[in-house]
């Protein structure tokens, strides 16, 4: 166990394991909410070196610069709820979606000025985000919600286990990734288009879940003059066939339901190679060629469906 520790600390550590990666991430910068819930969040005021880039979580647990609870005068706010997708993951501070589409609003530089605070959280969920926009989020008085939703949004909430070994040990952290991925090779365990699909059958928990989630931020932004919008972010790994089209109407379904504008991605990354998007050649995280492609799109959806805004 000691040589297979230090050959993984030896050549699995140079910021591209994404299994390792990840596990840094939630070691070193989240810990378990008090908001009922949530699950997880940030730990304020800690930093880090994630996937070679550098990642500051602010004073609020988010990974944006700093901003006043109240909301300074002539200021449009903007809060994107979301995942991994939405924080950045594998992304520097100017390939984020959120930053790059602050930028873009600003451009102008006339008298309005637009924040676009960025509460992603990685291995979060829909359920998990409106519980923290519904216990402290709003009190940020933001005039837009953005549900930043991917695919793996519908999972259930993950819930923390104790483990010495998965807790300390690079090499028991390594192991698990190489057994899962042996499990769905040669075990018959789901591969990621069957396990995402299995996330939508009508009764599963987490897809469940998710719509209540959605009905009660619905409900909490409307009876608030909050405006809402809900973003579909495309699966990376595979744009033309797109294979979930399904969720794709799961999700528009949803928005008509609770009379929301939606604005799917996809199209603005269509006829791209996919892994021209992704942060590293095995991470289909957006990078900032996809995070550009994503904030024109969502740019273009805001002023379209919230006019007074802009």
């Amino acid at each position: 166990m000691v040589m297979l520790e230090g050959y993984v600390r030896l050549t699995q550590t140079d910021g591209q394991n994404f299994d390792i990666e990840m596990w840094r991430y939630a070691k070193d910068l989240k810990r378990v909410s008090a908001i009922p819930g949530m699950g997880h969040e940030h730990i304020p005021g800690k930093s880090g070196i994630y996937m070679g880039v550098p990642v500051t979580i602010n004073s609020h647990g988010w990974r944006d610069k700093e901003y006043p609870l109240e909301k300074p005068s002539n200021v449009i706010r903007i809060m994107m709820l979301g995942d991994s997708l939405a924080f950045g993951w594998g992304a520097p501070p100017d390939g984020i979606t959120s930053n790059i589409l602050e930028d873009r609003l600003n451009a102008p530089y006339d008298h309005t000025r637009y924040e676009v605070l960025n509460t992603g959280i990685g291995n979060s969920n829909t359920a998990m985000q409106t519980a923290y926009f519904l216990h402290t989020g709003y009190q940020f008085q933001p005039d837009i919600v953005v549900l930043n939703y991917f695919i793996n949004d519908a999972e259930p909430t993950p819930t923390r286990k104790d483990s010495f070994l998965i807790e300390n040990l690079y090499s028991a952290v390594y192991l698990a990734g190489r057994i899962d991925i042996v499990k769905r090779m040669y075990l018959g365990h789901s591969d990621w288009k069957t396990y995402y699909q299995h996330l939508y059958q009508p009764q599963a928990p987490g897809w469940l879940a998710t719509q209540k989630a959605i009905a009660q931020l619905a409900q909490f932004c409307q009876d608030r003059g909050i405006a809402l919008l809900i973003a579909h972010y495309p699966e990376l790994h595979e744009l033309a066939p797109y294979p979930f089209e399904n969720v794709q109407r799961l999700l528009i379904e949803q928005a008509h339901k609770h009379a929301l504008p939606f604005v799917d991605l996809l199209p603005s990354v269509a006829g791209e190679e996919p892994s021209t998007l992704w942060v590293t050649p095995t991470d289909a995280h957006p990078n900032g060629k996809a995070g550009t492609r994503f904030a024109e799109a969502l740019q273009q959806a805001l002023v379209q469906n919230f006019p007074q805004y802009f």
